[in-house]
């Protein structure tokens, strides 16, 4: 279709959806940066495209593409917020750590229940060692709203095990590796420093 008449827009959004549908990421960035020539007002082909890069960890390149998305969603709020969203990873993946926290917080304006960004700034929160307190509230949410999600447990717990709350902790991280069928390299690791910290040193060598 698109072939013969380019100037369908419900054409190229359903088109990247689908590239989307199947995380071909070629496709949504090839398809994106089309569509953006013949539709530069509407935000979803920014988004797509930028998401595409981002997905192959070219966050620098991404970082235009959502910065443009975002100003065309101020009467689209639920958009505008997943705009701020990606906007937030890419900043932290480029050491931009308060812009990042900056754009966190622009998304919990809007939707304050967005349990994936309450998630993600609680456990950033948590890397940098910083508000801890906040990222144990945020981290909270997630865990009362998905208690058998292995991520959320093990952020949690990683925010208890910063804060020196060694014996919660290891509830949290052990519910974690129960949760986590492939048993990803984070957890397992998170596990062992949680259980050296518990004393029990021979479990966490057999994890390390």
């Amino acid at each position: 279709i698109l072939s013969k008449d380019k100037n369908n827009y419900l054409i190229w959004e359903e088109l990247l959806l689908m590239c989307n549908e199947m995380g071909d990421t070629t496709c949504m960035y090839r398809h994106g940066i089309e569509a953006i020539k013949y539709f530069p007002e509407q935000p979803l082909p920014y988004a797509l495209s930028g998401i595409a890069l981002m997905m192959q960890k070219q966050f620098a390149e991404a970082l235009p593409l959502f910065e443009k998305g975002v100003e065309l969603t101020d009467d689209k709020p639920e958009l505008r917020s997943q705009f701020y969203s990606y906007l937030a990873d890419c900043y932290y993946n480029l050491d931009s750590v308060e812009r990042a926290f900056k754009m966190f917080d622009e998304v919990l304006k809007i939707n304050p229940n967005d349990i994936l960004v309450l998630n993600n700034y609680a456990y950033y929160l948590s890397v940098e060692r910083r508000d801890l307190d906040k990222a144990e509230e945020m981290s909270y949410k997630t865990v009362k709203a998905e208690p058998n999600n292995a991520t959320y447990l093990d952020t949690y717990a990683w925010i208890l095990f910063e804060k020196g709350n060694y014996a919660e902790a290891r509830i949290y991280i052990d519910n974690a590796m129960k949760s986590d069928e492939e048993k990803s390299d984070v957890v397992v690791e998170h596990c062992g420093d949680i259980y050296f910290m518990t004393g029990d040193v021979e479990g966490a060598l057999k994890y390390w």
